[in-house]
């Protein structure tokens, strides 16, 4: 992902959040950019983008340096990996013999998706596809692997759009947590290759060209984006979305961007 490779000066160490290199897996996504302390010079210098990832060889050669430092937008990005833990583990569950009924598996995953839309409802790509990363199982290392290396474009774009589809899919109440698994693979290998997803031939194909059109023009999902549409999807969530304006805005989170002064996006 294209970011604003921001010059941290060395007293900015004391704003940044350390983490243990030893704790990140090898090809999890960056969840904001990380910088390396070069203690020879004494600067930080970015090492990788956000949803970028670490090979274990890469973690291994750097671990020497003990610690990543990461700005404190990464709390933002952690509010959606820890809603995506919650949920899996409800949609975990519903494989198990303590299966909830459907519409209480509703009620408590919109729960904690409802929160992560903020004051002004809505959610940007790069949020959802952190929160997919969380929720689904890891994606083929060797296809990221090359993908990275190959078609970084194509890559980032299928992260972002598959990301967006599983948390677009989990709102209008698909549940499978091996359909979504799948759902997201298909969707991100097929738009390495090059997919345009211009013409549908399935329900779940119509839902992602449809996402793919707001993709390419929008910034976010919102009600605005959402209405434009016109779809019975969109429509679908609309009407669950505008509950949220309903509530009292004082126990609403602000919307998260990653544009803007505490941002990273170029």
């Amino acid at each position: 992902m294209l970011f604003e490779d921001k010059k941290l000066h060395l007293e900015s160490v004391e704003n940044l959040i350390q983490c243990p290199i030893h704790t990140i897996e090898p090809f999890a996504l960056m969840l904001a950019p990380a910088y390396m302390l070069m203690k020879l010079n004494q600067k930080l210098v970015s090492v990788k983008a956000p949803l970028d990832f670490f090979t274990a060889d890469e973690l291994q050669r750097l671990k020497v340096n003990e610690v990543f430092y990461f700005p404190k937008f990464i709390k933002a990005s952690v509010r959606f990996q820890t809603a995506a833990r919650l949920i899996r583990k409800f949609l975990t569950l519903q494989q198990s013999e303590l299966k909830s009924a459907p519409f209480e598996i509703s009620k408590e995953s919109f729960s904690v998706l409802s929160d992560l839309w903020g004051n002004k409802i809505q959610v940007e790509p790069f949020f959802m596809a952190i929160f997919t990363d969380q929720l689904c199982d890891p994606l083929e290392n060797e296809k990221m692997l090359w993908a990275r290396e190959n078609a970084v474009i194509n890559h980032d774009h299928g992260l972002l759009l598959s990301g967006t589809l599983v948390f677009m899919a989990l709102h209008l109440g698909w549940f499978d947590l091996d359909k979504l698994n799948q759902y997201r693979k298909t969707i991100y290998e097929r738009t390495v290759q090059g997919e345009q997803w211009l013409t549908p031939t399935s329900e779940i194909e119509s839902l992602v060209c449809d996402i793919n059109k707001i993709l390419k023009h929008e910034p976010a999902i919102s009600l605005h984006t959402l209405g434009g549409l016109s779809k019975e999807w969109s429509n679908k969530l609309i009407s669950r979305l505008q509950v949220l304006g309903t509530k009292n805005t004082s126990k609403i989170s602000e919307s998260v961007s990653i544009f803007g002064e505490e941002g990273f996006a170029a």
